[in-house]
Formats: C-alpha cells, sequence, structure tokens
C-alpha cells in the first residue's frame, strides 16, 4: 500500500508509512485517567469516597465540575461501549432520577461550602430521554445544592432522531450553552450496520435549530474505523461535516471488543477497515478539516480556530477529563449517577453500574462507590506529565520541577532511555526547555504517553485496551 500523507496546521507533511502502523498500533490506554480503570480496586468504597469529599472541601473558593451520567437509550447503537439502559418506558427514568437527587444531596452535604460549578455536563446514554418536567426538575435539584456559575461551560448530549424543540428551547432557558451530537457516519450503509438510522436531513435540522435557539456551542462526534467505512462514502461525510460547520469535532478510533462489548458481535458479518486502510479514514478527515479551516485539538478533535480550545491549546494551557478536552480549571469533578466516575480529593471514584446495586447503596445511606483508587504522589505526577503531552503535546520542565520539586532528567532516568526510540523516529525531540511532540508523535501521542505509564511494567498488567490509531 501506498504511504500516507496528512497535513498538520504547521505546514508540515506528515507521512504514517504501513511499517510504523503495524509497529505502533497496538493496544494501549486513552488516557482519560491515570491510572486506567483496570488498576482501580474493588475494595474501594463508601468510606474511601467520603473521606475523598471531605479532603476536596477543604478548597471552599475552588470551582467544581459536575457530571451527570443518564443511561436511557431507546434503542441500542451496536458500536456503542457506554453503560446503557435500552427502555421505552419513561417511568424507570424517574425512579432514576429520584436516587441521583439523594446522590446529589448527600455530595453537596460532604462538600461543606464548596459550591461554585464552572463546568456541567450532562452525557448518556441519551440525556434527551428526559421529558421536559424530568430536564427542568434535575437542572433545579442541581442548582438547589450547587452555584452554577454565570459563565460555566453548561453542557448536554443529545440524539438528533429523538430531541425536540421543546426540550432544546427548555435547555436553553435553563442556561445550557453547549451542545454535543453524536453523528458517527452519514452513509446509510454504515449506519444499517451499526444499528444506528439517523439521516442527514435530521443532523442539519438539528444544528440549524441549535443556532436558531442561540447555543453557544455546537459539537459534533464521529468515528472512523466502523464496518462497511470506505474513503468514498467517509469523505461524503466529512463534507457534510465541514458544510453543517459545527464549532468543535471529535473523530473517534472505534474500539472493537467483542469480547468485553458482547453487543458488538453483531457487526461481525461486516467488513471493517484495519491496519492502514483504517488510518486512511482519519488522515482523510484530518487533512479536510484542516483545509476547512478548523484547528487540530490533542489527539483526536477539532475545533474552528477563534473556539476557545484552540486559543487554549495556542496558550498551552488546554486540559483534559473524562468529559473531554476542556479550558475550564477545575481540578475536582464530582459524578452522579450509575457508572458515573468523579476525580476528587486525589481519588477516582466509580459508582455502581447497576441500577439495583445503585439504589441499593443508596438506600442504606451510602455512596455507590464500586470502585476507586487513591493517588500516590508518582502517580499524580505522571497524571500531570501524561495530561501536559496528551493536551499540549509539550512538557515543560521547569513546570514539572515548581509543581512537583522532581528534575525531570533525574525522575524519569528510565523514560529517558525508552524515548530514544521515539525520538529516532521523529515522534519527539527533547530541548533545552522541555520535551516537544513532533506532528508525527501527534499521531502516535497514546504510544508515547505508554512510556511514562509505570502499571505497564507490572508483570500481567492488563492488555484489553483499544487499538493506539
Amino acid at each position: 500500500m501506498a504511504q500516507v500523507s496528512d497535513q498538520e496546521v504547521k505546514g508540515m507533511a506528515v507521512e504514517v508509512t504501513p511499517g510504523l502502523l503495524a509497529k505502533y498500533d497496538k493496544p494501549g490506554p486513552r488516557y482519560v485517567s491515570y491510572p486506567m480503570a483496570p488498576e482501580w480496586r474493588a475494595d474501594f468504597g463508601d468510606a474511601d469516597y467520603r473521606a475523598a469529599l471531605e479532603r476536596a472541601s477543604e478548597a471552599a473558593v475552588e470551582p467544581l465540575s459536575i457530571y451527570v451520567h443518564l443511561p436511557f437509550c431507546w434503542q441500542r447503537c451496536l458500536f456503542c461501549g457506554c453503560n446503557v439502559v435500552i427502555s421505552k418506558r419513561q417511568d424507570v427514568s424517574q425512579k432514576y432520577l429520584d436516587y441521583v437527587y439523594r446522590e446529589i444531596a448527600m455530595a453537596a452535604e460532604a462538600l461543606g461550602a464548596r459550591k461554585t460549578v464552572k463546568q456541567l455536563h450532562w452525557g448518556g446514554g441519551t440525556p434527551t430521554y428526559l421529558t421536559v418536567p424530568q430536564i427542568e426538575e434535575l437542572h433545579g435539584r442541581l442548582a438547589a445544592h450547587f452555584d452554577i456559575a454565570t459563565d460555566a461551560e453548561v453542557a448536554i448530549e443529545v440524539d438528533p432522531r429523538i430531541t425536540t424543540r421543546a426540550q432544546l428551547e427548555k435547555l436553553r432557558e435553563l442556561g445550557f450553552n453547549r451542545i454535543s451530537m453524536g453523528v458517527q457516519d452519514l452513509d446509510p450503509e454504515v449506519q444499517r450496520a451499526i444499528g444506528r438510522n439517523q439521516s442527514e436531513e435530521q443532523t442539519r435540522e438539528i444544528f440549524a435549530l441549535c443556532r436558531e435557539l442561540g447555543f453557544g456551542g455546537t459539537n459534533m462526534d464521529l468515528i472512523y474505523g466502523l464496518p462497511l467505512q470506505t474513503l468514498e462514502t467517509w469523505e461524503r461525510s466529512i463534507r457534510a461535516a465541514i458544510d453543517i460547520r459545527p464549532d468543535r469535532l471529535a473523530v473517534y478510533n472505534y474500539a472493537h471488543i467483542p469480547s468485553k462489548i458482547k453487543h458488538q458481535r453483531r457487526m461481525e458479518g461486516f467488513e471493517r477497515p484495519q491496519g492502514p486502510v483504517k488510518y486512511d479514514l482519519f488522515a482523510l478527515a484530518r487533512r479536510l478539516f484542516l483545509a476547512a479551516g478548523y484547528r487540530a485539538i490533542g489527539m483526536d478533535h477539532f475545533a474552528l480556530p477563534e473556539d476557545e480550545l484552540a486559543l487554549a491549546m495556542d496558550e498551552r494551557r488546554l486540559h483534559r477529563n473524562f468529559m473531554g478536552y476542556t479550558v475550564v480549571p477545575a481540578a475536582d469533578m464530582v459524578a452522579f449517577g450509575v457508572s458515573a466516575i468523579g476525580e476528587v480529593g486525589g481519588v477516582y471514584a466509580q459508582n455502581e453500574k447497576r441500577p439495583v446495586m445503585y439504589y441499593k447503596a443508596l438506600d442504606e445511606s451510602c455512596f455507590p462507590t464500586l470502585c476507586g483508587i487513591q493517588l500516590s504522589e508518582d502517580d499524580t505526577i505522571r497524571r500531570w506529565l501524561i495530561r501536559q503531552l496528551m493536551c499540549n503535546f509539550y512538557l515543560s520542565f521547569e513546570e514539572l520541577t515548581q509543581r512537583f520539586g522532581v528534575d525531570y532528567g533525574t525522575y524519569f532516568a528510565r523514560e529517558e532511555a525508552d524515548l530514544a526510540e521515539f525520538y529516532a523516529e521523529a515522534f519527539v525531540e527533547r530541548r533545552s526547555d522541555g520535551l516537544h511532540v513532533l506532528p508525527l508523535g501527534e499521531v502516535f501521542i497514546r504510544n508515547v504517553c505508554m512510556v511514562f505509564d509505570a502499571y505497564l511494567r507490572k508483570p500481567g498488567h492488563f492488555t484489553g485496551f483499544s487499538r493506539t490509531v
């Protein structure tokens, strides 16, 4: 196969050869957290999370991020790896919300005077599964316990197939200012293969309505590597996305893990692009988005040049949490609902994944914590370093020392030896001020970050990650 050419924002040509893909396209973490979830402890529970919230309460003037997981969907999309509940009975969502309200009240009490929220995100599932009164009530419960800042980022994920004008009007009235829409691919054959039939007309209409109602930010999610995708059909979807012109786009790598996500087995009769063919899809999307004026953000996002993500990346102040790339400087994220993951008081904590167990814990006046981990000092250092590389493609030696009191060359001597391979591949360059990820390294940024992952050095470490490219 011919070499795949890609064009970076800086005007530098990037050649990703089949040889590079064969060598480096392997299972690896996405680093939405560090340590990754397979390292979290099952004996981490209510008392541990309660203590973390109490520690977080001591920083009373610091802002918070809040995530609410709303797992309900009308039907299952076969590619999806999210924790969802498939039901068309509206009453099940009301019972669930009643329990979420209990969790919100418990967390607010534990956080004491720490109430200011700078980022609020409703994810799923399909948050617009909720009725208009339910949307209003949930927001009201949150606002009753927390102070949502007037300049907060207030975002929600919506499904264009079921979201109504009445829902969007209510969301806008409540202060929601960012809408994220799953699209995945606009080709009808691909949609049939993945069980998500969403017409281009529906997608265009919902974007137009969001703009009419005054939402300040619109996001579109696409996925490459899905069954039946070809360069020709994918290009039509990308050009349609460019014409719709959302403020931000995410182009995610499809993670096919049928051993873990059993409903993905229903797609195994369809051919999927893999290896160099799969990367060709991402390279094509990247070229077209950059040519249309978008900026590349992190490893798989794009934003219009005036978007705050693009401005933050220029200034090397981009952040990343479980809600994605952000400019919000909130160190702690409190999460509500089944399977929701919080990052607070120096711990990661995930809620019970099954509603019945989530309800049982709250009935016993316990936080519904399934698992978690208390970060060590080494975890905290490595988490910060990995986030700097993943978000800003840069690591400042001086800032590392200022924050943690460690010298890069001494603390990461072993990792430096392992980076020699990536220096030789022109993935990374070490300069006097720090590590600079080069354009080719941006494609393989997960591989670069794996060098700094202490858990991957342990015998018998978890290997069931999605592929890095």
